[in-house]
């Protein structure tokens, strides 16, 4: 169903098919989907486990506000993308991973800009 799911790779170059309305990332930052565990929240952005986890802890740390793709960003929002990348590593922290060389910050041009905790793994 197109605007379901608007980190769907498919939907990179259109400007209309992800609205806050349909987007799943915002549903799950205004906590309207009750099926995502929030790890942790704070005013400006929240972390979650990923629905398909690529690694025994892949988080996703996203904004609460909708920001389209990755080249919305603006100087503006340096400080949200630093306290996101934060948010990633207390997330991992809590959840004991003692080897945070191997993690991975993919901002990848998908709606709604995670840049996410990245998955921290020394299985690859």
């Amino acid at each position: 169903m197109a605007g379901e799911n608007c980190a769907s790779e498919d939907k990179q170059d259109s400007s209309d098919d992800c609205r806050e309305e349909t987007c799943i990332f915002c549903k799950i930052a205004n906590r309207d989907d009750p099926s995502t565990e929030i790890l942790a929240e704070d005013e400006d952005i929240v972390c979650f486990q990923d629905i398909y986890p690529g690694a025994p802890h892949h988080y996703l740390v996203i904004p609460k506000k909708h920001i389209h793709s990755c080249l919305s960003l603006q100087t503006d929002d340096i400080n949200l993308v630093k306290k996101m990348a934060d948010m990633g590593r207390e997330v991992l922290k809590a959840k004991n991973v003692t080897n945070l060389e191997d993690i991975r910050f993919p901002c990848a041009s998908i709606y709604h800009c995670p840049p996410p905790a990245p998955p921290c793994s020394s299985t690859f």
